[in-house]
C-alpha cells in the first residue's frame, strides 16, 4: 500500500505538515465567519493549479462563491467555464419539499454525486457544510451512518474536505466527535476578531509533534489566507466535551439555495444506506 499525499493549498501548512493524504477525508470545524469557506476556495484552487478536476457542494449561490474566489485571486469563473470546477448549491439534491431545518438528502443523492465524480473525473470535493449527509436522526444512529458514509466517501478516490459547524449541541457533539474520530486530519478554526485568527490542526494521523503548533493567519485581497505576523494572544483550546442541554437535538443543516445545475433529486423516503448506494468493481 502506497501512502501519498497532496498539498492543501494553504502553504504554512504544506511546508510544515506536508499536506494531507490524498484520497482521505480532512474535517475542518469552526463557528461562523471563521474562514471554513475560505479555507475550501484555497483547497479546491489547489486542484485547479495541478491540472486536476474539483467538486463543490455550497449552501451558498454559485455566483457568489465565484466572486468571492476571484476577489482572493483564484479563477473560478474560468475554471467553472471550462468545466474544470462544478458549483453545486444544495438545492440541486434537496426538493423545495423536502426543505427543513434538519434537512436530510435523499436516498438517491450519493448515488448522483457518485455519477457526477466518476463522469467528471474529479479529484477533489468540497462540502460546505457536510451537515445535509450527516445530520440524521435517531442520534443513536449517528455513529454507524458516519462510518459508512465516510467509507463510501473515501471509495470515490478523491480527496474530500468536510465543512463543520462550531458544535451547538449534545447531538452536534457527537457528530462532530463521530466525524473526528474517521477522519486522518482534522483542522480547527477559532477567531476572536478580525486581527486574531488561529488554525490549529487538532489531528494528523501519524503525527503527534506538530499538533501543538498554532497558525495565526489573515485574510488579504489577492491572496486569500495567509500567515499573520502580528503576535496573537493565547486563545482558548476548543471544547472536547458537548454542554448539558436539557434535551438533545439534532444539528441544524443549511436551508437550501436555488438550483444551478441540471441534477434533480426525489422526495426523501428513507434514510441514505451509504454502504448498499455505492458498489464500485472489485
Amino acid at each position: 500500500m502506497v501512502i501519498d499525499k497532496t498539498k492543501l493549498g494553504l502553504a504554512f501548512f504544506d511546508e510544515c505538515l506536508g499536506g494531507v493524504y490524498r484520497g482521505r477525508p480532512v474535517l475542518c470545524w469552526g463557528s461562523r465567519r471563521s474562514g471554513k469557506s475560505i479555507l475550501a476556495c484555497h483547497f479546491l484552487n489547489q486542484a485547479l493549479l495541478e491540472g486536476d478536476k474539483a467538486l463543490l457542494l455550497s449552501r451558498y449561490q454559485a455566483q457568489d462563491t465565484v466572486i468571492v474566489a476571484e476577489s482572493l485571486g483564484m479563477p473560478f469563473a474560468d475554471a467553472v467555464n471550462s468545466g474544470q470546477l462544478t458549483i453545486l448549491e444544495y438545492n440541486t439534491f434537496i426538493t423545495e419539499s423536502g426543505t427543513s431545518n434538519n434537512v436530510m438528502l435523499p436516498p438517491q443523492s450519493f448515488m448522483e454525486l457518485h455519477g457526477i465524480v466518476e463522469s467528471q473525473s474529479i479529484r477533489r470535493i468540497a462540502f460546505d457544510p457536510v451537515l445535509p449527509w450527516v445530520a440524521i436522526q435517531p442520534i443513536t444512529r449517528i455513529a454507524e451512518h458516519v462510518y459508512s458514509f465516510i467509507h463510501a466517501l473515501e471509495r470515490l478516490d478523491a480527496t474530500s474536505l468536510l465543512l463543520l459547524p462550531k458544535p451547538a449541541s449534545n447531538a452536534a457533539h457527537t457528530l462532530k466527535n463521530r466525524l473526528e474520530d474517521l477522519c486522518p486530519v482534522v483542522i480547527h478554526l477559532a477567531h476572536t476578531h478580525d486581527r486574531c485568527r488561529i488554525l490549529r490542526v487538532t489531528k494528523y494521523l501519524g503525527e503527534s509533534i506538530k499538533l501543538c503548533t498554532s497558525f495565526p493567519f489573515i485574510f488579504l485581497p489577492d491572496v486569500g489566507i495567509t500567515t499573520d505576523p502580528a503576535p496573537c494572544p493565547d486563545m482558548p483550546e476548543p471544547q472536547s466535551q458537548p454542554p448539558q442541554p436539557t434535551t438533545a437535538e439534532t444539528p441544524a443543516a443549511p436551508t437550501a439555495a436555488t438550483a444551478v445545475a441540471g441534477y434533480s433529486a426525489g422526495s426523501p423516503k428513507k434514510p441514505i444506506n451509504f454502504s448498499s448506494v455505492i458498489q464500485l468493481p472489485r
